[in-house]
């Protein structure tokens, strides 16, 4: 009876293992395109949200006190034309992370959404020029400047937040 289970133990084994290695193979050949597609994107989204910045040395937050815990990377221009923050903060639906500019007075330049889980057709706003417009200029607080979206009150004060802890974030990395 013992010799039954003994060969489809070793066949399950062996395809395991061959699977194991397929994968693993796999992940080392992709994993470095997928890495570069990432960075191109995310350079992308850089020089869309600061046009004028000819490259971007990143800061690091622990290099400073009081940076918020939303804030996940934070840029210079290379230029000094502005700064460059990439915020988190929780939504409704899951976090929204967005980027935005702001140049050497403190004023917002560009805000882009770059990645959210907001319900489709009532939180997807945050990705609409209309809605991402209204930050241009805007310096300290503007909390009843941007437009509240019945249904979607949560996402739209998510969004604000992530800003506002970015303008925070530009006024300790300024000095």
């Amino acid at each position: 009876m013992r010799k039954t289970y003994v060969m489809p133990l070793l066949v399950l084994t062996m395809i395991c293992v061959v699977v194991s290695a397929a994968l693993a193979v796999m992940h080392t050949v992709t994993s470095p395109i997928v890495g570069a597609a990432a960075e191109e994107r995310a350079q992308a989204a850089m020089l869309e949200t600061l046009p004028e910045a000819t490259g971007f040395e990143m800061i690091s937050p622990d290099d400073f006190d009081g940076i918020p815990t939303t804030i996940r990377a934070m840029y210079r221009s290379t230029n000094d034309v502005g700064y460059l923050f990439i915020a988190a903060v929780r939504g409704f639906g899951g976090d929204i992370t967005i980027i935005a500019g702001v140049d050497n007075d403190g004023n917002v330049i560009s805000t882009s959404t770059l990645s959210h889980s907001e319900t489709r057709g009532i939180g997807n706003f945050i990705e609409e020029e209309w809605f991402l417009g209204q930050f241009v200029g805007l310096s300290d607080s503007f909390d009843d400047d941007v437009d509240t979206i019945a249904g979607a009150t949560i996402t739209r004060d998510a969004f604000v937040y992530a800003v506002e802890y970015i303008l925070i974030a530009f006024e300790i990395v300024k000095n």
